[in-house]
Order: structure tokens, then sequence, then C-alpha cells
């Protein structure tokens, strides 16, 4: 692979990383201006093994403005030394049409935002390597 090749390689890298972080704030977004806001609890952990170490998702229980109970496994992974242990009540914002599609609010903020920072300078990165390879 050549040098503009690989500059190129990074940059998709990139995008790959600041679009995942980018989609993920927009949900948030999202569901924080046209969704529903309900108090719900953390239920359990899911466990979620890989080679880079063990990460945990919270799993939320919350009632909707219909009554219906929903059980929804959070998008977000956490270390078990978090904040959100099970029994720890938090603030979930849902999509009425879809109650499963939901955000806890105040949490995964840093998580969604490091994805972002690091795709942007990624990108960055690769497109400068590209801009003194062509130049």
């Amino acid at each position: 692979m050549g040098p503009i090749a690989g500059a190129v390689s990074v940059m998709a890298f990139g995008s790959v990383f600041g679009g995942a972080g980018a989609g993920s704030l927009y949900k948030r977004r999202s569901l924080r201006r046209n969704g529903s806001r309900t108090s719900g609890t953390v239920i359990r952990l899911d466990r979620n093994s890989s080679g880079e170490g063990t990460s945990y998702h919270p799993v939320v229980q919350y009632r909707t403005d219909d009554g219906q109970l929903v059980e929804t496994r959070s998008s977000f992974e956490t270390s078990r030394s978090a904040r959100l242990r099970p029994g720890t009540p938090v603030t979930v914002f849902y999509d009425p049409a879809k109650p499963q599609r939901m955000a806890t609010d105040g949490y995964a903020g840093g998580s969604v935002l490091a994805f972002c920072v690091f795709g942007t300078v990624t990108f960055v990165g690769g497109a400068l390597l590209l801009w003194s390879k062509v130049r």
C-alpha cells in the first residue's frame, strides 16, 4: 500500500469512528427533543468479554406513558466500577413509537464524545498526510 492509499485508509478509519459518534449524539439529541421522558432503573449489567477485556451494558427497565413495562439493553458500554449499577435510578428518554429505542440521561456522553474526537483527529491526520503527499 502506497502513502496515498494509506492516508485515504486513515481518513476512512477516522470517518467510521467520527460517524459512529456523531450518529449516537444525534440519536440522543433527537430522543431528548422529540421523545418521552420517564424514570427507569438499572436492573442488571450484561457482560461483554472480548480480547480487549470485559465491559458491561446496563439493562434499564422503565414504564412508558401508556403503562407498558420495557426492559432495554443500553447501547453504550461501561466498566464494572462505573456509576451505573443494578438499582441505580436513571432518567430515560425513549421513542413512543419504538419504546425499546432509548437513551439514559447523563450517561455515555463522554464515550460518545471520545468517538467523535478520535474520529475527527484521525480523519484530519489522514487528510494532512494525504495533502503532504499530493502537494
